[in-house]
């Protein structure tokens, strides 16, 4: 389930256009199968089929060809019965004469008297000579003599021969009788050299349940194997209580070729149906003295196999090309589908990169060119909505502005007033004007200078340098800004611990940096004025796209209350009864324009950490980009009003 759901996850988060494409492959892919398992079950079906019919077929040529070759040789035995050179040589061989046969077409060919004793045979060596052959003197009367009785015997046709089976038939005459015979085997085989040579058949002669399987045709001599692979076959289905009556083997090592010589490289393996086939319809006499007689047909599955093998080669290319076509397809389809939605994505993008004024250029029609259209309309409403906002807020910063410097300024203006008054009053009193002149005037340089020390930091807020960027590592920051407060630190009974790591260097400006970082060092301190624990921590942390690099400032003073942190980063806010308010707003500012991001944890009187984060793979360089505020920051005004302001 879990893999499942991984390569559900992968997939739902492919592109739209990926999606289309393997969605049209798996259609195409599904479709072939389904046409491929068709295919082979016709195959299947058809071959079946073909094997049925293709054995009736040789059975009947095989049964027909046995009945045309009875009648030849009932004809051939009748054509030399009424043959006088026959008669005479009966007659000459029973009177003592010779025993010279005439030339027959038949393997086997013997002639008797009226008293069924046999006096001529075509094997001269023959014993049976001048013995009563006691089935043909028995059968004198027998009408299927007369007319031509067949039966198949076994019969040593040559000296030194196997015995052979054979068709005879006996006719009887006026003179005595003649019988004719000829070999199966030589006939059979005569038969199946002229049919097509793909599939081995036997003749089976069995006789006291012994059986021998003689080959007819050239494929049946070169599987010598089959004999013993079907009676293995045999016993194993009949273990397994299979059906025996048609065997499916394998056989290797069949020769490709009828002409060439057998090597390893024309041996292969083929299948066979094996098939037993009682074609002949043999009428014996005896059934337990003649032999039983049949064919085995080992039917190829070469055509079959060769008809798959064209399948696959074909499915292959069609899958092949249907592939290329499939992808051609699925990329123009998916590519008309997915560019206005890419066209309508990249303009979110543009827009939430503060590009308000993109419009999206989309000519598709239907829903997605509504869609886009909205998003245009959508988009200049909020250009228009955002700049009257910004005008907005720039009156109520201004307004804030000129609130703050008026209260900051509006202090120091009271004692500077009083002195000049004092110097004023006294100019007519010699000695209580030398009295009061270095004080009044010391109270005078005093003010002035603390009001161009708020100019002076209002400027820097407001009108912050753009960086410049050298690599930098936090660690040495952190060595430089803790040595200009080390003393200070000292004088408050603060533990400062450093847990510096290995940092790569970044893309920084060094001056700006010790600022914002001083600035919250010196926060740090001053929460601590009865003593406590001052830990600056660098780190970095992996994620899913490359990895943070972290600068950590934690103390253990009195912490903020929730209000302080929700105002920590105000201009205008302050806790102290002293400065601006602005210290916090310049780190953060100094941060942002960075591209790093800073977070605040704070607890009242436990402590307080502040985190500053920067993205490794962003700022690695001196090329990194530089993020500058965008207008709607309180203090980001003009070119001259901020010099306006730093003059006043």
């Amino acid at each position: 389930m879990r893999y499942a759901e991984k390569i559900l996850n992968k997939l739902s988060s492919l592109r739209l256009q990926n999606k289309i494409f393997f969605t049209y492959s798996l259609v195409f892919l599904l479709m072939f199968v389904v046409i491929f398992g068709i295919a082979s079950f016709l195959i299947d079906h058809t071959f079946n089929a073909q094997l049925d019919k293709d054995v009736i077929e040789l059975k009947t040529n095989i049964s027909n060809r046995y009945a045309l070759f009875i009648d030849s040789i009932r004809n051939e035995v009748k054509a030399k019965g009424e043959d006088r050179d026959v008669s005479n040589a009966v007659w000459e061989a029973e009177t003592g004469g010779g025993r010279n046969i005439p030339q027959t077409n038949f393997d086997v060919f013997e002639c008797g008297n009226t008293e069924g004793i046999l006096v001529l045979s075509k094997r001269g060596d023959d014993p049976r000579i001048g013995r009563k052959d006691t089935e043909i003197a028995n059968a004198k009367s027998d009408e299927a003599f007369k007319v031509g009785k067949d039966t198949i015997r076994e019969r040593i046709i040559e000296t030194g021969e196997e015995p052979q089976l054979v068709v005879e038939v006996t006719r009887w005459l006026d003179w005595g009788f003649v019988t004719g015979g000829k070999s199966i085997r030589k006939w059979l085989e005569g038969y199946m050299l002229s049919q097509p040579a793909e599939h081995p058949t036997f003749l089976v002669k069995r006789k006291d349940e012994q059986e021998e399987w003689i080959p007819l045709n050239n494929i049946a001599g070169k599987t010598p194997t089959l004999k013993d692979e079907w009676g293995q076959q045999i016993q194993a289905n009949q273990t397994e209580g299979e059906p025996i009556e048609e065997l499916v083997l394998t056989l290797k090592g069949i020769q490709r070729s009828n002409e060439t010589a057998s090597t390893d490289d024309e041996l292969r393996t083929t299948t066979f149906t094996v098939v037993r086939a009682d074609i002949l319809n043999t009428p014996f006499s005896d059934t337990q003295r003649l032999p039983f007689v049949e064919l085995i047909i080992a039917y190829s599955h070469e055509n079959r196999i060769q008809w798959q093998r064209q399948m696959w080669v074909i499915l292959l290319l069609s899958i092949g090309g249907g592939a290329v076509l499939v992808y051609c397809s699925s990329y123009l389809v998916s590519r008309r589908i997915t560019r206005p939605i890419s066209q309508l994505q990249q303009g979110v993008n543009e827009i939430g990169a503060g590009n308000l004024a993109y419009q999206i250029a989309v000519e598709s029609k239907g829903e997605v060119g509504t869609l886009a259209d909205g998003f245009n309309q959508m988009a200049l409403a909020l250009k228009q909505s955002l700049d009257e906002h910004k005008a907005a807020e720039r009156i109520a910063v201004w307004r804030d502005v000129a609130r703050q410097l008026a209260h900051e300024v509006k202090n120091p203006l009271f004692p500077i007033r009083l002195s000049v008054e004092n110097l004023q009053a006294a100019k007519d009193q010699p000695e209580v004007f030398e009295r009061i002149f270095d004080e009044c005037t010391e109270t005078i340089i005093e003010e002035v200078d603390r009001i161009r020390g708020l100019i002076d930091e209002f400027h820097q807020y407001a009108r912050l340098p753009v960086p410049d960027r050298h690599p930098i590592n936090l660690n040495d920051i952190v060595h430089a800004v803790l040595k200009l407060y080390m003393e200070l630190s000292q004088a408050q009974s603060i533990k400062v611990e450093k847990q510096l790591s290995p940092m790569p260097p970044l893309s920084l400006d060094r001056e700006q940096m010790e600022r914002a970082v001083g600035n919250l060092v010196k926060n740090a301190i001053e929460a601590m004025p009865d003593g406590g624990t001052l830990t600056i921590r660098t780190f970095s942390a992996p994620f899913e796209k490359g990895r943070n690099i972290s600068l950590e400032v934690r103390d253990t003073g009195h912490g903020m209350s929730e209000e302080t942190q929700q105002n920590l980063f105000a201009a205008d806010y302050t806790t102290k009864s002293y400065g601006t308010g602005l210290g916090m707003a310049i780190v953060r500012r100094i941060i942002t324009v960075h591209g790093g991001e800073i977070a605040v944890e704070s607890e009242e009187n436990v402590g307080t950490t502040i985190q500053i984060t920067f993205n490794e793979a962003s700022y690695l360089t001196e090329t990194a980009p530089v993020l500058m505020l965008p207008e709607t920051d309180p203090m980001s005004v003009s070119n001259g009003g901020e010099e306006g302001l730093a003059d006043k």
